[in-house]
């Protein structure tokens, strides 16, 4: 058995409280329940609390105080990259020949780029959608990755999995709405980083983001 030395552990260690207990992935806006301090992506914990009659901590089981989603304000990068994974850390998507002569797939780093998009592809762009009445918003960074790369496929829509409910992105008609829902949609845009500046952004996945 291998021994892990007191940096590979606390290394370790890091990575996993990073780690978001629901998505399993590295936490974006990292947010605690009140009371037990559990922390997970503001997303995922907010996902909970809306489809659960009375919203326990995925955790502990402890009570989650709503007030945490009252008009939420924090400090954060609005053009913040999607965080990399503790667990996904390769770049080499090849199979792998396993001494019992099995393949399995080497993990993928969340940086990879489809080989056949071309520099202007590449560049970095953001997606936004408007409040109902406050301006507008940047979409969570993984579900904006979601939502580009379907839109660089030449796809007419995507869903997109938001709060545990399913959005449909709807690229021609430029609006989101939720799954069965048509009707009530909301205005969706792609913008260069050039764009965003210009457009006073609010906040990011519904997390006001004060400006100095």
């Amino acid at each position: 058995m291998t021994t892990m030395t007191p940096n590979e552990m606390q290394s370790m260690n890091a990575a996993i409280d990073a780690e978001c207990p629901i998505c399993q992935c590295r936490m974006v806006v990292p947010t605690a329940v009140p009371g037990c301090r559990h922390w997970f992506c503001f997303t995922c914990l907010k996902g909970v609390c809306m489809n659960e009659q009375c919203p326990l901590c995925p955790m502990c089981r402890g009570k989650i105080d709503l007030g945490i989603f009252n008009l939420p304000s924090r400090d954060l990068d609005l053009k913040m990259d999607v965080p990399i994974s503790p667990v996904v850390v390769q770049k080499n998507r090849a199979g792998i020949n396993r001494a019992d002569g099995n393949t399995t797939v080497s993990p993928i780093d969340f940086d990879d780029t489809p080989e056949d998009l071309s520099k202007e592809d590449q560049k970095k762009m953001y997606w936004l959608y408007r409040g109902k009445s406050q301006g507008w918003w940047r979409f969570d960074p993984r579900h904006e990755r979601e939502i580009e790369e379907s839109y660089l496929k030449g796809k007419l829509q995507c869903e997109v999995l938001i709060c545990g409910r399913t959005y449909i992105i709807d690229f021609q008609r430029k609006c989101q709405y939720l799954q069965n829902q048509p009707s009530q949609a909301r205005e969706v845009t792609r913008v260069s980083a050039e764009e965003f500046d210009g457009m006073e952004v609010k906040g990011l996945a519904g997390v006001f983001v004060p400006t100095s």
